[in-house]
């Protein structure tokens, strides 16, 4: 699934591809995505709208349209959205066709269809949005909002980052090389973590996101920018998906553990 770093990439591509855009008709191909259901609705909502503005929370994608309305999208595990020329007909794995008056047209595209569309006129009615926690790059995460929050937490820290509803938009891929570069084991518990280390894990969380933003994501599968080209930044993975392979600080093999059914990469020797 696409991760925090993966989502802003395509966010600031579409918003480079699309404002200004009116939207002249909507084609579904497939229901799925539309979460409420309505199609007819869902098409009416959209047609005549400019889009103004795109942005992100967590790995929501929100498509601001004027007159004022949103489009709530989230990529799951194989969405994509890619901007085009006409096309004579739709290709296999297209679900909505949002054509544009210019010409052009924004496409849905999702293999597995596990992505979602949703409209709202206002994001507080978006239950989804309002069960987030913290943006990583906010203010707001700093040691004393997680000291308070988990001073007496016996959950696993790896856990807890990957908890939504705590801090929004990490996921398992990066809080592996949070953890790695903060030198903290993945299954040490919350209560554990030092004064001294929280300040580690809140400035390596946001300089990997920010590595990782600059190198457009990281491509394991299926993501996709909107041009279709992929993420870089797999480049630079010192422990995700490194089993057995040495340690890039201390030569140590990479070991492989199971936490919550995901895969957790880490060094035995430099993650106490």
């Amino acid at each position: 699934m696409p991760e925090l770093p993966e989502v802003e990439t395509v966010v600031r591509e579409l918003r480079g591809e699309i404002c200004g855009e009116i939207i002249s008709s909507v084609e579904i191909f497939r229901s799925n995505p539309i979460v409420q259901g309505d199609l007819e609705a869902f098409q009416k909502q959209l047609t005549g709208r400019k889009f103004v503005d795109v942005t992100r929370r967590a790995k929501y994608l929100i498509f601001h349209l004027e007159p004022g309305r949103y489009l709530v999208a989230h990529l799951r595990m194989t969405g994509k959205f890619i901007v085009s020329d006409p096309l004579p007909r739709p290709t296999k794995h297209n679900r909505v066709w949002f054509n544009f008056k210019s010409g052009r047209l924004m496409i849905f595209d999702d293999i597995r269809c596990f992505g979602t569309l949703e409209i709202f006129d206002d994001l507080v009615e978006s239950k989804s949005l309002q069960k987030l926690g913290i943006e990583p790059f906010s203010n707001a995460m700093t040691p004393d909002f997680f000291n308070e929050l988990l001073s007496a937490s016996k959950r696993e820290i790896k856990s807890v980052l990957l908890d939504q509803k705590i801090i929004a938009g990490l996921g398992n891929i990066y809080v592996s090389e949070i953890l790695f570069r903060s030198r903290i084991h993945p299954q040490r518990s919350s209560d554990s973590i030092k004064n001294k280390e929280w300040p580690r894990i809140i400035k390596n969380t946001k300089d990997i996101l920010e590595e990782a933003i600059k190198n457009n994501g990281t491509t394991i599968s299926d993501f996709r920018r909107v041009d279709e080209k992929t993420g870089k930044f797999q480049q630079f993975l010192q422990v995700y998906d490194k089993k057995e392979k040495p340690c890039t600080e201390c030569g140590t093999p990479i070991q492989r553990i199971v936490q919550q059914q995901r895969s957790t990469f880490f060094c035995p020797a430099c993650q106490e």
